[in-house]
């Protein structure tokens, strides 16, 4: 008789046999001729692979009689998805990409001018090839479809599909999924309170919570719809279970790493009067080791009305928070901040908390904020309630209301982009370029990004300094100073632009606003005065206005650091996206490259 640790050793022994023989057999039979590193000399006869494939079924055999005999379970390694572990693959390939850079490749010798480059247009192409594989691995298998009458939705799911355009198929799939109803996400990091505060909202404990990533699937919890559990699979698959089971397969616990493949789950609230037809999405917390958290709260938001960003009360303001109001805001959601776990701080640290958020992320985003603090504890649920009534609801009501006209401005811009993707490859195939992935663009991007980035520096360090000198020599009061302030920004936010390459009018690019108005000043000194005069202007200028005018650069430069990153990705995607679409027929991409002019009513490009 076999004892249970002898029972397990065996199985994986057997397994690891099976495996080990199946995976060398697939690999010499397959035709050779096209690797780069072959692996084998030559690919094994056909009358090999047929001798060796019998022989694989008899040992097959034998491992089920003798595991039937021994009444050992056979592992489950059949669960694992193809695609997840291609994905996982892929991300540990695409660090090793990093690695062909020329700072990595500094340690193992004196690199020159010629081989730096050659290796970060190496680094780049390998980099985006991989992206884009995951791109296509990471959509949901499931066909998608159009709205019935979304003439628009419907065109550019044929044309992503037909042109393999993967970066735009989750924003693409997103708009289509729209059920009429205004979409509530809840974002933020690990652990900021988000599926504390929606069963505090919604006044039912539906949601698990903890002091660990304990969401690992993107929730939506429907209003008004029949009390029920839904589960939709990556692979296309619909479920409806028990209402009680929704902890174990939403839960990072119950379902680590999402090993269920699960794409979504919905749960019926039932009668909401409060959020009549509204839907509040609990996303996974962003900043834990899971990849799989990070991509589906991010996917979530193309089809978003309301973005509602948690921050913990006791932790401090990061990149991500900034990186999420930013996804937010380019989504076209409405942006709301709110500080989570208030409960935990004194009282005045809350407000301060509060001003410091505004000021920071507004100043980051080029836009005005306003925060909220609130808490889930039962202590302060009255807060949360008048919350609700007096600022939520009304704001979902007039969301409601432009819920049409937001859905169709989000199907021209994506439309948009798609359509300067088609162009591109239009392009490629008419200069005689091929389908494959040139790097040139991709350096030349990555090489102006890093150029403006150092403009974007300079401005911050230099531009006060050199502003409040000029504004001396030329006695300027408050108000010219701030003109010319707005002007210089503005000619450096235009270049940033510029480094990018995009059109004039792309809708995606607006870039962040300037906004300093100083306050006005005593009448300056009698020209008389002359180089005296001008040196006590500057000192006067410079200690009246100066912090605030450094202060405003740094923020704006900061505001535009980040435009410029979030748009260099885009244009990545985009020079990718024209790359995969050049291996279209001539004729059928003129074809449709018209078709979607027409549609987003615009006239055709020559």
């Amino acid at each position: 008789m076999l004892s249970d640790n002898q029972r397990r050793h065996l199985a994986q022994s057997l397994a690891h046999i099976e495996q080990t023989l199946t995976d060398a057999l697939l690999l010499g039979a397959q035709a050779r001729g096209d690797e780069v590193f072959p692996r084998y000399r030559t690919a094994l006869s056909a009358a090999d692979a047929a001798a060796l494939q019998a022989a694989l079924q008899r040992l097959r055999g034998s491992l089920r009689r003798f595991l039937r005999a021994q009444d050992i379970a056979a592992p489950r390694h059949g669960e694992l998805d193809p695609r997840w572990a291609l994905d996982t693959q892929i991300t540990l390939l695409r660090n090793v990409a990093l690695e062909l850079r020329p700072a990595h490749l500094a340690g193992f010798g004196t690199l020159d001018d010629d081989g730096a480059a050659a290796c970060r247009a190496l680094a780049a192409e390998i980099g985006a090839l991989l992206e884009g594989m995951q791109d296509g691995l990471r959509v949901q298998a499931a066909p998608m479809q159009a709205a019935p009458g979304d003439a628009l939705g419907a065109l550019l799911l044929e044309l992503v599909g037909r042109y393999r355009l993967g970066e735009y198929r989750a924003r693409v799939a997103a708009l289509a999924a729209r059920s009429g109803r205004v979409e509530v996400a809840v974002v933020g990091r690990v652990s900021s309170g988000k599926s504390s505060l929606l069963n505090a909202l919604l006044e039912r404990a539906l949601l698990p919570v903890g002091v660990v990533p304990v969401t690992a699937v993107t929730t939506r919890l429907l209003a008004d719809a029949e009390p029920a559990l839904e589960l939709d699979y990556l692979d296309g698959r619909h479920e409806q279970r028990p209402l009680d089971e929704l902890a174990r397969h939403i839960s990072e616990q119950g379902n680590p790493g999402n090993r269920e493949r699960l794409a979504e789950v919905r749960v019926g609230l039932g009668a909401l009067p409060w959020a009549a037809q509204a839907v509040f999405t609990d996303t996974p917390g962003l900043g834990a080791l899971q990849g799989h958290a990070r991509a589906a709260a991010l996917d979530y938001l193309p089809r978003s009305d309301l973005g509602l960003l948690l921050i913990d009360a006791s932790a401090t303001l990061t990149e991500l928070e900034r990186d999420l109001a930013q996804a937010v805001l380019d989504s076209g959601a409405t942006l709301r901040v709110l500080l989570t776990k208030s409960d935990l701080v004194d009282a005045e640290a809350v407000r301060e908390q509060c001003t410091y958020l505004a000021q920071a992320l507004g100043a980051a985003l080029g836009t005005s904020l306003s925060v909220q603090a609130l808490s889930s504890v039962p202590a302060q649920r009255g807060a949360l309630r008048a919350w609700r009534e007096q600022i939520l609801q009304p704001l979902l009501t007039d969301l409601r209301v432009d819920a049409a006209a937001r859905q169709r401005a989000r199907a021209l811009a994506l439309g948009r982009q798609i359509l300067a993707s088609l162009h591109l490859a239009a392009h490629e195939l008419g200069t005689g370029g091929n389908a494959t992935l040139d790097s040139a663009p991709l350096l030349a991007l990555e090489t102006a990004a890093r150029a403006q980035h150092h403009a974007i520096a300079e401005f911050s360090e230099r531009a006060p300094a050199a502003l409040l000198q000029r504004a001396a020599q030329a006695r300027m009061d408050a108000a010219a100073l701030g003109t010319l302030s707005a002007d210089v920004a503005h000619r450096l936010a235009q270049q940033t632009r510029a480094a990018l390459a995009t059109e004039a009018d792309d809708d995606s690019a607006a870039l962040p606003v300037f906004d300093w108005q100083p306050a006005p000043l005593p009448a300056p000194p009698p020209r008389a005065l002359g180089a005296l005069g001008s040196a006590w202007q500057q000192r006067r200028l410079r200690s009246l206005l100066g912090p605030a005018l450094e202060q405003t650069c740094r923020a704006y430069a900061a505001a535009l650091h980040a435009w410029l990153d979030a748009h260099v990705v885009a244009r990545q995607r985009q020079l990718r996206a024209g790359q995969s679409a050049g291996a279209a027929d001539p004729a059928q991409l003129a074809e449709d490259i018209a078709r979607l002019a027409a549609a987003l009513g615009m006239a055709p490009a020559p």
